[in-house]
């Protein structure tokens, strides 16, 4: 399971990491901005490394009520949505809450907050908040440049041969519409198996899966 949450937890490429303002400077011609990734790209990153059979959410609706505010635009009413969201990836369940103003933001900030404990997107919260010039007029910044995401340390050629016959079998599996029951396997020897004979267990009962 090491493998699958060292790929979890990989950056995103700069492409896919957007930013939001967090705060405006007294002039309101600087911004300072956060960088985020929206769930579609946590969805992507899920499929990615476990398949979509690998894992599946569950949501639980904890309150959709409006609220009265005051601040610096007056008294207004303001909508609050809270969501739990209940996360398994092979077999492993997380869940966190999350919030926003309608339901379809607090499902999407719920998914979010429940897989940064998977590792996914973790990196950000150390990501440094910066500062950077805003057009006040049109709401607009230009995003802050991120390096290019480091490539894997290990590549295919430098998997150990009986993973990569196993990576071979599970594709195989995947195809066949078996990719369900081939992750339960996996799950149970840990990944790839702790030992030797754990990897030969695991890789003969994938075979057996596979011929029936």
């Amino acid at each position: 399971m090491d493998e699958v949450w060292r790929k979890l937890a990989e950056p995103f490429p700069p492409g896919e990491v957007q930013w939001r303002v967090e705060a405006l400077s007294r002039d309101k011609k600087r911004a300072l901005v956060v960088p985020y990734v929206d769930a579609r790209t946590v969805l992507d990153r899920l499929d990615k490394v476990v398949g979509p059979e690998g894992w599946h959410d569950a949501y639980e609706v904890l309150s959709d009520a409006e609220r009265q505010v005051k601040d610096e635009r007056g008294e207004r009413r303001e909508r609050l949505c809270e969501v739990k969201c209940r996360l398994t990836v092979l077999g492993v369940t997380k869940e966190d809450v999350g919030e926003g103003d309608s339901l379809k933001a607090a499902f999407s900030d719920a998914l979010k907050r429940a897989a940064v404990k998977f590792g996914v997107g973790r990196y950000l919260y150390r990501l440094e908040k910066q500062w950077v010039d805003y057009d006040p007029e049109k709401g607009r910044f230009t995003p802050p440049t991120l390096p290019e995401a480091e490539p894997e340390a290990e590549t295919e050629e430098e998997k150990p041969e009986a993973h990569r016959l196993i990576d071979q079998l599970l594709e195989r599996l995947k195809e066949k519409g078996l990719g369900k029951e081939a992750a339960r396997i996996v799950t149970k020897y840990g990944g790839y198996g702790k030992t030797p004979e754990e990897t030969r267990k695991l890789y003969g009962e994938l075979r057996s899966l596979l011929k029936g």
